[in-house]
């Protein structure tokens, strides 16, 4: 009771004063009666009480266990109420006050404290709030903030603002800001191209197997590089089918392991190995490594290795194409720089002063859906947790 008095921000002190006195009066007959909440014996006997935690912060217990004082509660408000304005002047005023109330853009909500229609209020924070190209009523938000809008895969968002700018010219700012925000493109001597990456067209391991190793056509077209995204494997069918190739055999290859087996285990990431088999008085069969044999493989490994690194870049068609491909991939995200200073954590304990960082870190937690939070030991993590908890469920996010 004392808790929900307390979250009402029109309850005059002297009722909460009431509260208090009624709260102190039963914690004093239990506490005579039964010892401490905290007690073992009271602790088994609350075992079941999921409400036991929360009686237990009434009293607080210095290291050894005992009593040292009661809580705050007894005594202050501990809670700090909820106000939310009920009218503002301008349209950013109004959204600061719609993220922090209702963790997104909400045009009626926004129009109900500035009197002001949708219309008026979009013009006015035009730039900072922008028209959502992908918007489905009841699925997402028709009205995206710049810091969400403007970051993520900012290339992909570019491309799409673009057509629909081709369609709609209302969303022709939203291509404008997108092209003002995206990453600068890395060149070749920026990337790095190992031979089997993932992102690779099978074609050009293709074309730097025949290339190198001077394929015969007679053999090409038994020869075939497939990659597998399901299991990430690459797989070369027909190694065996260029059986006279001397740099197959010998110059990229072994007389254990021709080139075609040594490309593959590459662009697999492992390391070629020979071994030699050996049978005991059983039949049994053992693999023994043959470190000589190996030594030879893994030799032929990194001449290849170094071989398509500089193949990889020597055609200017194909380092522009490789190039685009990357960075259209790989170098398409712009982080999203979280701002929390709208959160207003109506419901905690006013004695709790949180740091920027935190709160910055809290509204990350509440709109980001997936955070590490790596800073260092005594920064203030635990506190981030509960509140961007407590926040989250206050608003309906969880």
């Amino acid at each position: 009771e004392l808790i929900d008095l307390q979250m009402d921000a029109y309850i005059p002190d002297s009722v909460i004063q009431e509260k208090q006195a009624e709260l102190n009066t039963l914690y004093d007959a239990f506490a005579e009666k039964f010892g401490l909440i905290n007690d073992r014996g009271n602790k088994l006997a609350f075992s079941d009480d999921s409400s036991y935690y929360l009686l237990c912060s009434l009293e607080v217990l210095d290291d050894d266990g005992k009593m040292e004082r009661k809580a705050d509660m007894f005594t202050k408000r501990t809670i700090r109420s909820h106000k939310p304005a009920e009218r503002v002047d301008t349209a950013v005023e109004a959204l600061a006050l719609s993220i922090g109330e209702k963790a997104r853009v909400d045009m009626e909500y926004m129009s109900q404290l500035t009197g002001k229609d949708e219309d008026t209020l979009f013009t006015e924070l035009t730039g900072v709030v922008f028209l959502n190209p992908d918007y489905t009523e009841g699925i997402n938000d028709k009205y995206l903030p710049a810091d969400e809008y403007l970051s993520g895969n900012v290339r992909q968002k570019l491309s799409f603002a673009t057509a629909k700018a081709a369609e709609d010219p209302r969303f022709q700012i939203n291509a404008d800001a997108l092209a003002k925000v995206q990453p600068v493109d890395l060149t070749a001597s920026e990337i790095s191209v190992r031979l089997g990456a993932t992102w690779l067209n099978p074609e050009y391991i293709r074309q730097f197997v025949f290339e190198t190793l001077g394929t015969p056509r007679s053999a090409q077209w038994k020869i075939k590089v497939h990659y597998s995204k399901s299991t990430g494997e690459w797989r070369i069918e027909g190694k065996s089918q260029d059986r006279g190739n001397v740099k197959a055999n010998s110059t990229y290859g072994t007389k254990r392991i021709n080139a075609y087996e040594i490309i593959e285990s590459s662009m697999n990431l492992k390391d070629v190995r020979i071994f030699d088999y050996m049978y005991d008085a059983d039949g049994r069969r053992t693999a023994v490594l043959n470190k000589k044999e190996t030594a030879i493989a893994q030799d032929r490994q990194e001449l290849i290795k170094t071989q398509f690194a500089e193949w990889i870049w020597k055609d200017i068609d194909r380092r522009e194409m490789l190039c685009g491909i990357y960075n259209d991939t790989f170098n398409a995200i712009r982080p999203r720089e979280y701002d929390g200073q709208h959160i207003r954590f109506y419901g905690m304990n006013p004695e709790i002063q949180l740091r920027p960082h935190q709160i910055n870190a809290i509204a990350h937690i509440m709109y980001g859906g997936n955070t590490l939070l790596a800073h260092k030991v005594g920064a203030g993590k635990t506190f981030e947790m509960v509140a961007s908890a407590m926040e989250s469920k206050r608003l309906g996010l969880c």
